[in-house]
This record gives C-alpha cells, structure tokens and sequence, in this order.
C-alpha cells in the first residue's frame, strides 16, 4: 500500500499475478483505463479518473457488498449496466482483493482450467457476459 495505506494499480497487478494462474495479459479497456484481462476478458482494472479499482462480481452481489460497505464500495453510472463494482483504495481489503481476483478468474474461465486450477471455495458463480 501507498503511504497513505491505499492500494494502489501496481499493488493490485502485484496481487493478481502472485495468484499464478494462467491466460493473463495487462491490456487497456476502450475508455482508456488500464486493465487486467483474463482468458482475454475484462477482469479488473484502474479508473484514472476516480483513482479506484474496479472488479467483477457475481451477479446479484454488487448491491449486497455496497449496502454492507457504503463507504468502500460504489458503482458508478457508466458501469451500473454491469456485474461491476469500484472500490476506495484507501478502504480496500487486500484479502477481498485477492478472493475476488480468484473467483472471477475461475468464472472466466473455459471449463479446462477450472478443472487444472480448482481453487478453494464455492462453486464458480456466473458473471454477466459484458
């Protein structure tokens, strides 16, 4: 974390590849944010404009992590239409982080590699497509 205890881009990057699981790339989404894909689909990424994080959810969670976090976790206009969720760096769990990172990657994921990489946990939840 930054000195201000926030996590920032590169503490997320950080995170996500020591999880050291296969098929992902740093790429850029089309609004101009830097992302992390996996199996070459949107899996988290940094909002320049309001230096935060977001990630995927399963779908139905977003409005249950929001009212029982008001404070770390929003959604913002543009991504209302998704199973996504931005977060305050400065009020981001590390180890939510990294359980996110790990189940959405296994939603992602073609059915081979969540037999290769199984995890531990609940079963893979489904994600919207977008």
């Amino acid at each position: 974390m930054d000195h201000n205890g926030a996590m920032n881009w590169t503490q997320i990057k950080r995170l996500a590849r020591g999880l050291n699981l296969p098929s992902i790339h740093e790429d850029t989404r089309a609004d101009g944010f830097p992302c992390l894909r996996a199996h070459g689909r949107l899996w988290t990424w940094w909002d320049e404009t309001l230096g935060a994080p977001g990630f995927r959810l399963p779908s139905g969670e977003r409005d249950f992590l929001i009212a029982s976090d008001p404070e770390a976790f929003f959604v913002t206009d543009a991504e209302a239409a998704f199973n996504h969720v931005l977060a305050r760096p400065e009020l981001l769990d590390p180890l939510w982080v990294r359980g996110n990172l790990s189940l959405s990657w296994r939603a992602l994921a073609p059915a081979l590699f969540t037999r290769l990489f199984p995890g531990e946990g609940p079963p893979v939840p489904e994600f919207m497509e977008h």
